[in-house]
């Protein structure tokens, strides 16, 4: 049966169930409620667990204070980070534009986001969550109602309630713990875990070989013909060895075309093979100029507009003299070695090949590229990073980017570590590492990614998040300080009004994200 297919008659019997719930009278039976497709399960069953663990009311009230700081540091930063990614949108080309479904953390709907640890993250990440929400609460004397489970077809979370009535009635302090020892808790989960997979795991890990490991090989170049693969490692080309970005840079004055000697480890062996040399096409956009010419990924880029292109820097440096609407002679080497010679007018969409000098736009013909069809990072980066968030950093400004490139990793198909990579390292003293080692070792980068993003999620300033009432308790402390005179009903329209706004903001920058890059191109 097709995939398809399954998928939609799961969904269907999942919401024929929904009907059936509600229609019959079940639900309320079975103290089951819902929120939007989601079925909630309450029970009084784990109460008295959670008021054993709040028992210890001065620790859990001194981590609701620390949770209080964590979220106004965490609430400014992922404002500020709305704000700025919103600035981004103007810059995105239209060929490099993300799909919706990556701004979701859903395992299995967003493609960077592996099932399993995915589901792990989310899990821990959520039960977690609301069991710290339900300790609090019973620590400052407000009771848990139910526990229960969230049904999405498959268990996606849990939650805690705590008696409605009561936590409205206390006061605002007491309350703003309450909701901020949630996304506290998964903040400190994420520290915990990022010690643990830097430290013990990752700190002991180098790499067997010190080369440059190929991230991706363009389909039918040159050097897909010669057998290396995606996390092969090249070791030098035409006899001088490349371990760095520059040195790999200052290899690219070969003749482009020509073959040239390429030393490679691959499966623990070396090899070498011949490999022809020059900027080669790895892809064409679709509609591109590029692709209706008929240019093929493995192609090599012999000359543009007279010059002959040796590097990737070259052939930027020939895009940036360009104009759009203008013809330009290439000349390419295909896969075989034959010579291909076309002119090909340029457009004037947003370009990729070359840096648009400011106030003038270049032409664009709609191909990504690499030298010898390689995209190569050093393995010495590649384990760097992997240990050290902040490898490499020396200013503010690399700490925060370097910072962001740890976060990304799996944007980077560099989480869950790749078989292939793992082969090219030494872990726990074997070369290769074992799979029991690797399984941890992304267990604990899931768990760390997926607590932080959970919980700096809910430090936004939008209600229905924690962040939401946690902003609003904040701003009626504020307002009762500023505004003494003011009745009590106008401080509190006053915040929930300031609140509303902040929600409304937050929204548009999340929304702005997914529909302004593609408003600029209607």
């Amino acid at each position: 049966m097709n995939g398809y297919l399954i998928v939609f008659l799961i969904f269907i019997a999942y919401f024929a169930l929904l009907v059936i719930l509600w229609r019959t009278g079940l639900a309320k039976r079975l103290n089951i409620s819902f929120m939007g497709p989601m079925i909630m399960l309450r029970t009084e069953k784990g109460r008295g667990v959670i008021r054993r663990i709040a028992r210890a009311r001065r620790f859990w009230v001194a981590f609701g204070k620390v949770s209080r700081v964590l979220f106004l540091v965490g609430m400014t930063a992922m404002v500020l980070l709305l704000l700025w990614e919103a600035t981004l949108v103007f810059s995105i080309p239209k060929q490099s534009l993300p799909s919706p479904q990556t701004y979701l953390l859903l395992p299995g709907i967003n493609p960077f986001v592996p099932l399993g640890y995915g589901l792990l993250g989310i899990i821990v990440a959520v039960v977690l969550h609301e069991f710290a929400h339900g300790i609090l609460s019973e620590a400052q004397d407000v009771d848990v109602k139910y526990t229960g489970v969230l049904l999405f077809i498959v268990p996606v979370g849990a939650f805690v309630e705590p008696e409605q009535q009561q936590l409205e009635a206390i006061e605002p302090r007491k309350r703003i713990k309450v909701f901020g020892v949630g996304p506290g808790t998964n903040i400190v989960i994420a520290l915990v875990c990022v010690a643990l997979f830097i430290g013990p795991f990752m700190g002991g890990v180098s790499p067997i070989h010190d080369g440059m490991a190929v991230v991706s090989v363009a389909n039918n170049s040159s050097a897909a013909g010669a057998g290396l693969r995606q996390w092969s490692e090249v070791v030098s080309i035409n006899g001088t060895g490349v371990t760095t970005s520059s040195e790999f840079t200052a290899v690219q004055n070969l003749v482009p075309g020509q073959p040239y000697p390429v030393v490679y480890l691959q499966g623990g062996k070396l090899h070498t093979a011949d490999v022809r040399a020059g900027v080669v096409i790895t892809g064409t956009l679709k509609n591109s100029p590029a692709a209706t010419a008929g240019l093929q990924s493995g192609w090599i880029i012999q000359k543009m507009n007279g010059t002959v292109i040796y590097s990737e820097e070259g052939l930027s440096a020939v895009f940036n003299a360009t104009a759009p609407g203008q013809t330009v002679p290439f000349v390419f080497v295909t896969a075989n070695g034959s010579v291909v010679s076309k002119g090909i007018q340029l457009s004037s969409e947003k370009s990729v090949e070359g840096i648009t000098p400011a106030g003038r736009q270049i032409g664009f013909l709609g191909i990504y590229f690499s030298y010898m069809g390689l995209q190569a990072v050093p393995m010495s980066y590649i384990s760097g990073l992997l240990k050290n968030p902040f490898y490499g950093a020396t200013t503010p400004g690399t700490y925060i980017s370097t910072g962001l490139q740890f976060l990304v990793l799996p944007f980077a198909g560099l989480s869950p570590i790749p078989g292939g990579l793992t082969s090219l390292l030494n872990a726990g003293g074997t070369a290769g590492g074992n799979w029991l080692f690797w399984i941890a070792a992304n267990s604990l980068y899931w768990l760390f990614w997926i607590n932080l993003w959970v919980g700096l999620f809910n430090m936004l300033p939008a209600i229905p998040l924690d962040g939401g009432y946690l902003f609003k308790d904040n701003i009626r402390l504020f307002l009762g300080r500023i505004a003494r005179k003011s009745s009590n009903e106008a401080r509190e329209s006053m915040a929930r009004s300031i609140t509303n706004v902040f929600s409304l903001l937050v929204l548009f920058l999340i929304v702005w994200q997914i529909i302004g890059p593609r408003l600029l191109y209607i």
